[in-house]
């Protein structure tokens, strides 16, 4: 264990940025409480086989290290955690066995995908499993830079942030759907009097970043990240310059950082949409509280919808998870 002073976390990862996204969330959540020590630990699915039948066998696995050796890639720290943290489906087993082995408390962000829920301390999610141990917040965890993105400039250029990203979670983008989004985005900038921060993601593809380039006027571009091009990491600063926010909703937690910047969001749906039933409950959530409006890209473009900025009254989405922790880093608090 860490000292008394310290709190020792191990963050599993898979490498995915959504997912770290939601582990550093929580994180960063006790860190602001506690000293920690963040320990990242890459972990890499060797056999999906031997996976599949660890999540059948979990409550009777006696022995972690040979399920861990059989179904993972990876190499621990030395010491022992204080708490084990992770998100994504492919490290449900690996924070289970890892818990079992250093009899460490451990959390998880994200649906179980069948996986036992005793397994886990506390399981955050925005949509309810219906299990005590399941901490259920208004919004994801995110990194302390996404949750602190300070407030607008006064008098700063009109600026939209645009988060592009692509197929996946059950949504299709089509030749149609970009040029629908470009004509909506050039739509939105000529009535907002604005310029567009664009950024495109790994899941974009160059074929739909050539649509959007030839659909929108380079003057209509404040500053556009092509990803298949030159990645770069620029969402913090576009969220933090933007007056309001457009965002395609495959990503939850694309979506979940746009609503963190507390402007107005548009999330914007192709027409080929069929999110999972978690995935379609909390974004009707979201949209119900006010925080999105869903712009469905089939839809003839109509007058833009308007909508007050999000500045009070913001959920403290870090106090809660540190609420659902605590009784498990007794004596742990130094702040």
């Amino acid at each position: 264990m860490a000292g008394a002073n310290k709190l020792k976390l191990w963050l599993l990862t898979d490498g995915a940025p959504g997912h770290w996204s939601q582990s550093q969330g929580i994180a960063d959540a006790l860190a602001q409480a506690y000293e920690v020590e963040i320990l990242r630990v890459m972990l890499k699915v060797r056999s999906s086989l031997w996976k599949r039948l660890g999540r059948l066998c979990l409550p009777w696995i006696r022995n972690p290290a040979f399920w861990l050796a059989r179904v993972y890639d990876l190499k621990l720290p030395v010491g022992q955690p204080d708490l084990i943290i992770s998100s994504g489906a492919n490290t449900l087993l690996a924070n289970a066995l890892l818990a079992r082995q250093r009899q460490a408390p451990n959390t998880y962000s994200g649906t179980l995908k069948g996986y036992d829920a005793s397994a886990y301390r506390v399981i955050f999610t925005v949509v309810g499993l219906g299990v005590p141990n399941n901490c259920v917040l208004p919004l994801p965890p995110v990194p302390a830079d996404i949750f602190n993105v300070p407030a607008l400039t006064t008098g700063a250029e009109p600026l939209v942030a645009v988060l592009v990203g692509g197929d996946g979670a059950g949504y299709e983008f089509r030749e149609a759907d970009w040029q629908a989004m470009a004509a909506w985005l050039n739509a939105l900038a000529a009535e907002r009097g604005a310029r567009l921060l664009l950024t495109t993601s790994r899941r974009t593809g160059v074929d739909a970043e050539r649509l959007l380039k030839a659909a929108l006027p380079a003057d209509v571009l404040a500053q556009a990240v092509w990803w298949s091009e030159a990645p770069q990491p620029v969402v913090r600063d576009f969220l933090s310059r933007a007056s309001c926010v457009v965002v395609t909703e495959e990503s939850l937690t694309m979506v979940a950082e746009s609503i963190y910047a507390r402007r107005q969001v548009y999330t914007l749906m192709p027409r080929s949409a069929a999110p999972n039933d978690n995935d379609g409950r909390a974004l009707a959530a979201y949209a119900e509280a006010g925080l999105i409006q869903r712009i469905p890209l089939e839809q003839p473009i109509q007058a833009i919808p308007g909508g007050p900025e999000l500045a009070s009254g913001f959920p403290d989405v870090p106090q809660l998870i540190r609420s659902a922790l605590e009784s498990y880093l007794a004596g742990k608090q130094v702040s």
